[in-house]
């Protein structure tokens, strides 16, 4: 198995690139049994958590599999195949920001409604790092809104649905520039403070609170992005006049 000590900052995207190539160029065939926890945090030089975030994505696209008392599968499905349909520019072209949000604000209220309901100690404690991974990239933009976005992952995975998790990583990569452009425009401070109200709200298993949490953070965002692009809007008029 071809794997290089992990080095780079974003840990737990680096082992899920490297477990997918595993996947998709046959090391790891359909049917087999992956190496476990433990084994792969020694190959991988990283901490549990990134192995585990890492496993539980590719179990939430369909590509990995959990047996109790077994231990992780790939699935029976032809791995290259599989990935070439998760093409994100096939869905998302000429999506807006607003588009993106729209899309956010139906699928992430009833996601954080589920993740109250189903989330478990590892679910929170992946939101729970990430938050502190924010707070410590403030001052980065894209380093804290790829920790944005990762909160929302995680999210996503709280669920346990599926359908959820393959949604959200079909269209990851298009988020990830639009979160870049969020936080250019609203700052820091929203996602900290709604992201930790929204794990509060799983933790305590407040179904009702984590929606509200979540409806507010979004209706909240879209609102300061539309009053930036008002006030640039308005302050082009006055040059052009």
């Amino acid at each position: 198995m071809d794997i290089t000590t992990i080095k780079q900052t974003r840990i737990s995207d680096e082992v899920f690139e490297q477990m997918k190539q595993n996947i998709i160029h046959g090391q790891w065939s359909p049917g087999i049994k992956i190496p476990g926890e433990l084994d792969l945090v020694k190959s991988f030089g990283v901490s549990r958590v990134s192995v585990r975030a890492a496993i539980h994505r590719l179990v939430g696209m369909g590509i990995l599999s959990i047996k109790r008392g077994e231990g992780t599968f790939v699935s029976e499905v032809l791995p290259r195949d599989y990935f070439n349909t998760l093409l994100p520019a096939l869905l998302i072209d000429g999506a807006s920001m607003f588009e993106i949000l729209e899309f956010r604000s139906m699928v992430e209220i009833e996601s954080a409604k589920l993740a109250s309901r189903r989330a478990d100690e590892y679910d929170v404690e992946s939101m729970s790092e990430i938050i502190k991974k924010m707070e410590v990239s403030q001052g980065d933009i894209k380093k804290f809104a790829a920790e944005d976005l990762d909160f929302h992952s995680a999210l996503a995975i709280a669920t346990h649905n599926t359908v959820i998790i393959k949604v959200n990583e079909i269209i990851y990569d298009m988020l990830r520039k639009t979160m870049e452009e969020i936080v250019g425009l609203t700052g820091y401070e929203g996602g900290l403070f709604y992201h930790k109200r929204i794990l509060k709200a799983i933790v305590e298993k407040d179904e009702k609170a984590a929606g509200e949490f979540m409806k507010e953070h979004i209706d909240v965002t879209v609102n300061k992005i539309k009053a930036v692009v008002t006030n640039i809007a308005d302050d082009k008029a006055d040059i052009d006049k």
